[in-house]
């Protein structure tokens, strides 16, 4: 599926096709599954849900509600039309509904690695999402930026983040400290 994607992105590139409507709805990418765009402002609470989850914040750092807040307002409709970094919401592309959050980031150890990210309501976990999630948007991004490096960090307890990085190549690179916590790290 990703495959069919990449090539579908390539393809409109070589053809020098306009990507302005991607933009202009705020899809960053799509599969026949899965959209990944920008948030509305409408669905702040929805995002804001996400994070009200036990199961779902079990492997991630605490933050307060206003803390959520702030992050999703900073990134509602923030970046310029091409700029693929930054919080992207997960929809099923059938119904709409919810899935979760992905980002993509400067990591925060000063180089130029781009930081990969997801959170997802507890019900889609299991479901390959994160798979196909995490290889369609670095596709995107490899199409957009060939030359980038990728780097993920996940709790050293959460197996199954770290079997879906590995599924999609990225290769365990020790550990990482990040405000104190320790965290399994992970590049392509």
């Amino acid at each position: 599926m990703m495959k069919t994607q990449l090539a579908f992105n390539r393809k409109i590139k070589k053809k020098y096709i306009n990507l302005s409507y991607f933009w202009i709805m705020n899809i960053l990418t799509q599969t026949p599954r899965l959209i990944i765009r920008r948030f509305k402002a409408a669905e702040e609470e929805m995002y804001l849900s996400l994070y009200d989850d036990d199961r779902v914040m079990q492997y991630l750092p605490f933050r307060s509600r206003e803390d959520h807040i702030q992050i999703f307002r900073e990134h509602l409709n923030a970046a310029p039309a091409g700029d693929v970094t930054g919080r992207w919401g997960l929809f099923n592309t059938e119904d709409n509904d919810f899935i979760g959050m992905c980002l993509l980031r400067l990591f925060d150890d000063g180089s130029d690695n781009i930081e990969l990210g997801y959170a997802f309501r507890y019900e889609y976990w299991g479901k390959g999402i994160a798979s196909e999630m995490t290889d369609t948007l670095l596709s995107c991004m490899l199409t957009v930026n060939p030359a980038a490096k990728f780097v993920a960090v996940t709790d050293l307890e959460n197996t199954a983040s770290q079997r879906v990085l590995e599924k999609i190549g990225m290769k365990r690179d020790g550990n990482y400290f990040r405000n104190g916590i320790e965290l399994a790290m992970f590049r392509l």
